[in-house]
């Protein structure tokens, strides 16, 4: 059953204080979307492309390896920098004419960039990346020479010089 609040004298109410009713039914009937105009946002949004990874380590190399549609060699960027390998490129809207009706735009465009860290011992050099049949695959060679091993504990350290 609800409660309800009486007053017997109005008047009496100081002046300066708010009631707390209307300010709670006012924020509990707030629409934070009612004044976004979602056509505008959308407009000036900037297009948004995520292609998707694979990422696997095998006992010589690291590969990664990425759906990439539509997309050439010249349109994507494989660089190597501080420890971390970074794809990047760009997939653009085709021209489809004037006047043409959309009834589904599903497939997205605009630019992507992704950056992955390797842990040391890679051999950067010997890196090889292949796009064919829209998939992009990059192996990272692991190093022999990098491998993780295991520092004895002497009992005493040599000084230097």
């Amino acid at each position: 059953m609800a409660r309800i609040w009486h007053r017997k004298n109005t008047t009496s109410v100081r002046r300066g204080l708010a009631e707390p009713l209307p300010a709670i039914r006012k924020l509990m009937n707030w629409d934070p979307f009612l004044d976004l105009d979602v056509a505008k946002v959308a407009r000036e949004a900037e297009p948004v492309f995520t292609p998707s990874f694979d990422i696997l380590e095998t006992g010589g190399y690291y590969a990664f390896l990425a759906d990439l549609p539509g997309l050439r060699q010249e349109d994507l960027e494989v660089t190597w920098t501080a420890g971390r390998i970074t794809i990047a490129g760009a997939r653009e809207p085709e021209a489809l004419g004037e006047g043409a009706d959309y009834y589904a735009l599903e497939r997205t465009f605009g630019r992507f960039s992704r950056s992955f860290s390797l842990p040391a011992g890679v051999c950067v050099d010997k890196t090889n990346a292949m796009l064919k049949d829209g998939v992009l695959t990059v192996l990272v060679p692991k190093d022999p020479a990098g491998r993780p091993g295991r520092i004895p504990i002497q009992d005493s350290i040599p000084l230097l010089g």
